[in-house]
């Protein structure tokens, strides 16, 4: 997905229009987003693709084996019950 280009005068007009309570935040988020520029960090499509492969992974093991998926209870009563507790509230 390409990202829009962005003049310098929307974003100046938009910070503009924002209550000045929130001028703080803008300018320490565009120093954090001028230090990933400046450090290299800002690519991070290879972590983005590393941390899909390991989601698909993870898809791919709970389709293998669904006798480890997690059991859901109606109530707590009832995961007692499951469970085996005496005493149910």
């Amino acid at each position: 997905m390409e990202t829009p280009t962005v003049s310098l005068e929307q974003v100046e007009a938009a910070v503009r229009r924002l209550p000045a309570r929130y001028h703080k935040e803008v300018l320490l988020f565009v120093e954090f987003l001028e230090y990933l520029a400046n450090s290299g960090l800002a690519d991070d499509s290879s972590e983005d693709a590393d941390l899909w492969q390991a989601e698909l992974a993870h898809q791919a093991y709970r389709e293998a084996h669904p006798e480890e998926a997690p059991a859901v209870f109606e109530s707590r009563a009832e995961s007692l019950l499951v469970r085996g507790d005496k005493q149910v509230e």
